[in-house]
């Protein structure tokens, strides 16, 4: 066989070599990973300097349940150390609401589910603190969920009648308590007026003027021709 000596020996120093530059790679890799990153917390502080463990913050969310649409407030109380001025990021934001480098926000989610809220505070040296997570849940304001065949097609319609029946049933139930009250009105006023009619068989009749009988001075009708006193007649004579 004819082999190169020198060309063989080239070959293996050039593979250890490779090696050796590949171990020191992932060794610097490993590394770095071994102290908090805040690139890989945020996505956007690439530049920041180291975790400053003095830089603390307290950040609020309220309130910690919302439908889609509805207003929240985030706060942050910036508690100690680092050096001011402060920088502010928030992270695990629901739909529509955007981080924004102040100290307090307002926004109004429109992504439904449980979102774990964070901000990273930075200070004027780019040294950060990431605070404690807190969980957001944001439901669906129109209470079938997030598809649109989730309602019930037919529920808007019985939801519309509702109200309608609801209100024929109340006038139904004033119109017959009226209509009762009314029938016992009308038989009241009834009774009343034939209480006040004379009863059956009873004459009405004007009282008699009564006058002296001339021959006897009886009280007889006046009128009457003769005196039931003295049987004398009340008719005047002719001549």
């Amino acid at each position: 066989m004819g082999e190169n000596p020198a060309g063989l020996t080239l070959a293996i120093a050039l593979v250890l070599i490779a090696s050796i530059s590949t171990t020191g790679g992932l060794a610097t890799t490993a590394g770095a990973g071994a102290s908090p990153d805040a690139s890989a917390q945020s996505g956007v502080h690439s530049t920041l300097s180291s975790f400053d463990p003095t830089l603390t913050a307290t950040r609020t969310v309220s309130p910690l349940n919302v439908q889609t649409g509805g207003p929240i407030s985030l706060q942050t109380t910036t508690n100690n150390g680092g050096t001011p001025p402060y920088g502010y990021t928030y992270t695990g934001l629901p739909g529509r609401c955007f981080t924004s480098n102040t100290q307090s926000f307002s926004c109004n989610p429109s992504q439904t589910g449980n979102h774990q809220i964070q901000v990273i505070v930075t200070d004027s040296h780019g040294n950060y603190s990431l605070s404690n997570s807190e969980s957001l849940t944001v439901t669906s304001s129109s209470g079938g969920g997030s598809g649109n065949n989730s309602t019930n097609p037919f529920s808007g319609l019985l939801s519309g009648f509702s109200g309608i029946l609801s209100l024929l049933i109340i006038l139904g139930i004033v119109g017959f308590v009226t209509w009762i009250l009314l029938i016992v009105g009308v038989w009241i006023i009834a009774i009343v007026l034939l209480r006040r009619l004379p009863k059956r068989g009873a004459t009405l009749s004007a009282p008699v003027p009564m006058v002296k009988c001339t021959a006897c001075s009886a009280s007889i009708p006046a009128g009457s021709k003769f005196c039931s006193e003295c049987g004398a007649s009340t008719v005047p004579k002719t001549a």
